[in-house]
C-alpha cells in the first residue's frame, strides 16, 4: 500500500512528479533524454553499481581466455576427429563460467532497476539499502519465463518458413520468406519491449513476477505499444555492434596479438558491454515510471501528494 510522507521536502517532489504525470506523456525522445540524465543524479551510486558489475565480467573474460580460449583452439583444430574428453572438458568449465555470467547480469538488471526508479522519482538511497532490499526470486523466475520466448518464438519462425516452402513455388517463396523474416523480426523486438518491461515489473512491484509480470507489462504499456517499441528498436540498433564486439573479445584465441593487447581489448568490451546493458534497463524503469504515472496507479509513481516510486519495503528502508 502506498504510505503517506509527512515532510516538505518529499511532498513538493511528489508535487513536481504529480504535475509531470497529468502533463504531456514523455516522448521516445525524452525517456532516452530522461534516461541519460537519471544515472547523473546520483553519480556515486551507479558508479558503484557499474564497478560491482564490470568487476566480475571481467574476471569471468579473463578466466574464459586462461581455460576455455585452449581447449576451444584444441577443439576447432580437431574437428574432424573430435576427442569426446576434450568436449567433455569444455563443457564443464564453460558451463561453470556462464552460470556465473548469468548471476553476475541478473544482479546487475535488478540493482540497476531499482537505482534507476529510486533515482528518477528524487529519492536518495546508498548502494547498501539497495543490496538489502534486493528481492531475488522475482526477477529470476521472471527470466526463466522471459528465456521460453526466443526459444519457442525461433521454433514457430522456422516452422512457418519451412510451411512456406512446402506449399509455394520456388520464386514466389523466396519473396514470401523476406517477407515473413521481416515481420518475425519486428514482431521479435516488439516482444522483446514487452519481456524487458515484464522484468521491470517483477523488480518494481510486490508480489508480481512470472507470467503475471509480463501480463502486467502488456496492460501498463497499453496506448504506448509502439512507444516501447522503438525504444527497443534503438536500444537494439545500439547493442548488437557490442554485443558482437564482446562476443569476439570474449572468443577470440588469437595468439598473434598477445595477451596484454588481447585483455585490454577484452576489458574495453566489457565495459562497454556493461554500459549498454545499464542503458537499456535505465531506460525501461523509466518508461515503466511514465507507464505508471499514465496507468493511474498512485502507489509506485506519486500521483498524489506524498506517494514515492518505490516498492513498500524499500520505502520503508529508505525512510528510516
Amino acid at each position: 500500500m502506498a504510505e503517506k510522507a509527512p515532510s516538505s521536502s518529499s511532498s513538493s517532489t511528489t508535487t513536481s512528479l504529480a504535475s509531470s504525470a497529468v502533463g504531456q506523456q514523455i516522448n521516445v525522445i525524452g525517456i532516452f533524454r530522461e534516461a541519460i540524465k537519471t544515472p547523473a543524479r546520483n553519480g556515486k551510486l551507479m558508479l558503484q553499481i557499474m564497478l560491482l558489475v564490470v568487476s566480475p565480467c571481467t574476471l569471468l573474460v579473463l578466466l574464459h581466455h586462461l581455460f576455455v580460449a585452449p581447449l576451444m583452439e584444441k577443439v576447432e583444430d580437431n574437428y574432424k576427429s573430435i576427442h569426446w574428453e576434450d568436449l567433455r572438458a569444455l563443457l564443464g568449465i564453460e558451463a561453470p563460467l556462464l552460470v556465473g555470467f548469468w548471476a553476475v547480469s541478473m544482479f546487475g538488471i535488478t540493482i540497476t532497476i531499482y537505482a534507476a526508479a529510486m533515482t528518477y522519482a528524487r529519492r536518495s538511497v546508498s548502494l547498501k539499502d539497495l543490496l538489502s532490499c534486493i528481492q531475488w526470486k522475482k526477477p529470476i523466475i521472471t527470466s526463466l519465463y522471459v528465456s521460453f520466448i526466443p526459444v519457442v518464438y525461433a521454433i514457430l519462425v522456422i516452422g512457418l518458413i519451412k510451411s512456406i516452402n512446402l506449399v509455394t513455388r520456388e520464386d514466389a517463396g523466396q519473396a514470401w520468406r523476406g517477407a515473413t523474416a521481416v515481420v518475425a523480426a519486428l514482431l521479435y523486438i516488439y516482444l522483446t519491449s514487452v519481456s524487458t518491461l515484464g522484468l521491470v515489473v517483477s523488480v518494481m512491484d510486490d508480489e508480481c513476477y512470472g507470467a503475471k509480470a509480463l501480463e502486467k507489462a502488456v496492460k501498463l504499456s497499453r496506448g504506448r505499444k509502439l512507444q516501447g517499441f522503438f525504444l527497443m528498436l534503438i536500444l537494439e540498433l545500439l547493442s548488437i555492434p557490442i554485443y558482437i564486439l564482446f562476443y569476439v573479445a570474449s572468443t577470440d584465441d588469437d595468439d598473434e596479438v598477445g595477451a596484454v593487447t588481447l585483455f585490454s581489448f577484452g576489458f574495453i568490451a566489457t565495459v562497454l558491454f556493461c554500459l549498454v546493458n545499464m542503458l537499456s534497463y535505465v531506460v525501461f524503469a523509466v518508461f515503466y515510471s511514465e507507464c505508471k504515472k499514465n496507468s493511474g496507479e498512485g502507489i509506485e509513481m506519486g500521483i498524489g501528494p506524498g506517494y514515492s516510486l518505490v516498492p513498500t519495503k524499500l520505502q520503508e528502508k529508505a525512510e528510516a
